[in-house]
């Protein structure tokens, strides 16, 4: 019954769905309205994929889909990011970069909150014992509670190098990606050896951001070439294909972080020929930080305290609603911290906080591409 309802989710993301024909394509396939639709679909399907952590003893056909994704569900979002970061630093400039250790600090205030809630849920409702030293580890991301603590570091992390990386480098943007790759790849080995210890899925997305910046600094030569004619197209997307399945079934760090790559590339390729575009993948879009964090905390209440239904179809319908319902009044109440930077700006006398007001809990992760929207 779980895969009707998993058809139900590719239905509705297919809904308006377009293709183009010979030798066409979308020229706006990074626009705001097109990305935010395939964070969308990706955004279920990290939903799907925990579901399965929690009670799924049965054979479905998603199991297989989402097992085999693995980490390549989020490889999208580190893409997105890198490459919205830098076409903000050129559109914006230094006043953008003075704005990102904002964005790490309003991001790390609200993964707080929802440490605080897991803490909570833990103590009252899972009854579970949570000491002083757990709890102060997973303050600094070294621990967790049950939320997906990896991934908060991951991102304000990298949104410290990109301020460290373009810092003091004025429209010199090959030098700050280097600047920025180099760092990058001391995180993946400082953290994979001692912070995260042989965790690889702390780390083997990384490399996405740093693709993102690098398709930033030469999507015009890129679409170009690949967008010249389906012939082209083809080639690229066939070979890039090619290496993937090649080196797949490899599971060093290394090879999975090249086919976490492969794979954000494979879905670039795509949306150049096939647009999403609806307003339910929008509006999973629109929540999809808060949702990727406390879904688990639905999912382990649901789990523990064994609130089970007889049919699969209404207990998926039932967890799914939960997960949205309390991810949207998350949203609107931890509004206040945006609230707080605005009139702190404003207080100053000066309109930094223009640069951050879309660093909201609702999309923090991609907040960057707002400014694609009004390309050209």
């Amino acid at each position: 019954m779980l895969d009707y309802f998993f058809c139900i989710f590719c239905f509705l993301s297919a809904l308006n769905l377009k293709i183009k024909g010979l030798d066409e394509f979308f020229q706006d396939y990074m626009e705001l309205d097109n990305t935010n639709c395939i964070k969308g679909i990706f955004i279920w399907l990290i939903i799907f994929h925990h579901k399965t952590v929690y009670g799924i003893n049965k054979n479905y056909l998603y199991k297989d889909i989402t097992r085999n994704l693995g980490q390549k569900i989020v490889s999208m979002f580190l893409f997105y990011s890198g490459f919205g970061i830098l076409e903000s630093i050129k559109r914006k400039g230094f006043i953008y970069t003075k704005s990102l250790p904002i964005k790490a600090l309003v991001l790390f205030l609200k993964s707080q909150i929802i440490l605080f809630l897991f803490f909570l849920a833990n103590i009252f409702i899972l009854e579970n014992r949570v000491s002083l030293k757990l709890y102060c580890l997973s303050v600094i991301f070294k621990s967790s509670l049950g939320n997906s603590n990896w991934f908060a570091f991951t991102i304000i992390i990298l949104y410290c190098y990109s301020f460290l990386s373009f810092r003091f480098i004025k429209n010199q943007y090959f030098i700050g990606i280097i600047i920025m790759t180099i760092i990058c790849l001391l995180h993946i080995i400082l953290v994979y050896k001692f912070y995260y210890p042989k965790i690889v899925f702390a780390v083997d997305t990384v490399l996405c951001f740093i693709l993102g910046l690098f398709y930033s600094y030469l999507k015009i030569y890129l679409d170009k070439i690949i967008m010249g004619n389906d012939l082209n197209y083809f080639l690229f997307i066939t070979i890039t294909i090619f290496i993937y399945y090649k080196v797949f079934s490899i599971t060093t760090l290394f090879f999975i972080s090249i086919t976490n790559v492969l794979f954000a590339l494979i879905i670039i390729f795509i949306t150049m020929k096939v647009q999403f575009n609806n307003d339910f993948l929008k509006f999973l879009n629109s929540h999809s930080y808060s949702i990727y964090l406390l879904q688990r905390l639905v999912f382990s209440i649901v789990y523990k305290k064994q609130i089970f239904i007889n049919s699969d179809f209404i207990q998926i319908s039932f967890e799914f609603t939960a997960i949205i319902y309390i991810s949207s009044i998350f949203d609107k109440c931890t509004t206040f911290i945006d609230n707080f930077f605005r009139r702190y700006s404003h207080k100053n006398g000066n309109n930094n906080y223009i640069l951050i007001e879309e660093v909201n809990f609702n999309n923090i992760i991609h907040s960057n591409l707002i400014s694609l929207s009004s390309k050209n």
